[in-house]
């Protein structure tokens, strides 16, 4: 079955939607940090603030969950927005690119990504 997409939007949007408010309405004691990183050596890793972000998304608090993690909201936006990139322009030049080239950026683009999570993370634990 093929889902059209808008459907396969809403399905994701709703998806994304629940998620983050379940996500907000739970009231469990947790341990100071989830991150095994940070736990062990008090440095945050490039995801912290997910669950955070998430929380606060759940809230309707975008302001919040971009400062606890931009990466968390870029997520969350490119989930709901893959569906829009399968026939864009953008797919097309992608698919026009030499393979080598569709090799190498996404390994770039997720280094540049997740460094600059790191650095935020750094700045956010007052750690640079």
């Amino acid at each position: 079955m093929v889902i059209t997409r808008p459907l396969a939007v809403a399905t994701r949007s709703a998806v994304l939607v629940a998620v983050v408010v379940a996500l907000a309405a739970l009231r469990i004691p947790r341990p100071p940090t989830l991150c095994l990183l940070r736990q062990v050596t008090g440095i945050p890793c490039p995801m912290c603030g997910f669950t955070t972000a998430a929380v606060h998304l759940g809230h309707a608090d975008l302001v919040g969950a971009a400062g606890a993690s931009p990466l968390a909201v870029a997520v969350c936006v490119g989930f709901v927005l893959v569906p829009f990139t399968r026939r864009s322009r953008m797919a097309t030049f992608w698919r026009e690119l030499p393979n080598r080239w569709r090799q190498l950026l996404p390994v770039f683009a997720i280094v540049a990504v997740l460094a600059f999570a790191e650095i935020w993370q750094l700045q956010r634990f007052g750690i640079l």
